[in-house]
């Protein structure tokens, strides 16, 4: 197997870049005009002087002679004043971005140290539950349930502080473990996993279609994909009712579909929804809002191996979420 470092998409221009080209035609733009207006005035000079002498053809021929290597000066300036322009713009770029980059990094850092700060409470928290579920200190089935939602409620913390540090290098240049995967595979363990999240609201999680679908993918971040969409799916979803799962491979696109049927998205709302932080007022009035995190998390790994996620939703319909991702290739294997 090989591993294939990603980083941004070649077609995407640094801000920095952007911001140096911005500022530079700013500046081209207004050298042109200035040598525009420069080169009228030398023109209304130069004609103004040769005014008394219109009839004569040498006097006439020798303004412009005149003009003309006055032009030739003129763009011979602005060439070299285009170095200069060059070098004033990326300074200007980098002085305008500086503060913002140095306040990404802190966010940034933050962000990693709350994150890690946060996983020692919560792996103490899932020790404790864990110990006392299985080895019989929890005497009473009141008991019992209280401690497996508190399990329950310390693994959705746990997802949640992956998804932020993932979110926080998603806009840095940070690496994808590619390797062959099956996505099959991956769905499998995600439906196991998240099988009792769905049992404690009676919500019957089925993975109907399981076809072998093979990828180049980094394993842990396509689990973190279909694990959001299929919590989504629970966590949106009316006790009692279904939430289907199915994994294909067509032609050169392998699939993942989830399935649920909960209250639906207001066609409005369809895009806004891979936004971060934001959440349907819908989902807030019923009282299950997330944190705005997950959605906008898978479309950035599916842009990131390539592929991309899409929904179909409509009120009181219920949503189906479709992954689409480029098959494994000969030439990758």
């Amino acid at each position: 197997m090989r591993r294939v470092g990603t980083g941004r998409k070649n077609d995407v221009v640094s801000p920095r870049v952007r911001l140096t080209l911005a500022y530079g035609g700013i500046l081209v733009l207004l050298l042109g005009a200035f040598s525009v207006v420069v080169f009228t005035l030398l023109s209304i000079v130069v004609w103004q002087d040769v005014e008394p002498f219109r009839e004569d053809p040498a006097i006439l021929a020798a303004a412009h002679r005149m003009l003309v290597k006055d032009a030739l000066l003129l763009l011979l300036a602005n060439a070299g004043a285009l170095v200069l322009i060059a070098g004033a713009a990326f300074l200007l770029a980098r002085a305008t971005l500086r503060p913002l980059e140095e306040a990404i990094a802190l966010q940034r850092q933050f962000t990693n140290d709350a994150s890690h700060d946060l996983r020692t409470p919560l792996a103490v928290i899932r020790t404790e539950t864990s110990t006392a579920l299985h080895e019989g200190e929890v005497c009473t089935p009141e008991l019992v349930d209280r401690m497996n939602v508190i399990d329950q409620q310390a693994k959705r913390m746990e997802r949640l502080i992956d998804q932020l540090l993932t979110l926080a290098h998603v806009d840095a240049d940070s690496a994808l473990n590619r390797e062959p995967t099956d996505l099959m595979v991956v769905v499998g363990g995600v439906v196991r996993d998240l099988q009792p999240l769905a049992d404690a609201r009676q919500i019957a999680l089925l993975f109907n279609r399981r076809e072998s679908a093979l990828v180049m993918g980094d394993e842990l971040k396509l689990s973190q994909l279909v694990g959001n969409l299929v919590d989504n799916a629970i966590k949106y979803s009316a006790e009692r009712s279904t939430v289907e799962v199915s994994v294909w491979q067509q032609r050169d696109g392998a699939f993942v579909e989830v399935a649920d049927q909960g209250p639906g998205i207001p066609a409005n709302e369809l895009e806004r929804i891979f936004q971060r932080y934001h959440r349907v007022d819908t989902t807030r009035r019923n009282g299950r809002a997330g944190h705005g995190l997950g959605l906008p998390l898978c479309r950035w790994i599916a842009h990131a191996h390539g592929g991309e996620v899409a929904v179909r939703s409509g009120e009181g319909k219920g949503s189906t979420f479709t992954l689409r991702l480029p098959v494994l290739t000969l030439s990758e294997m």
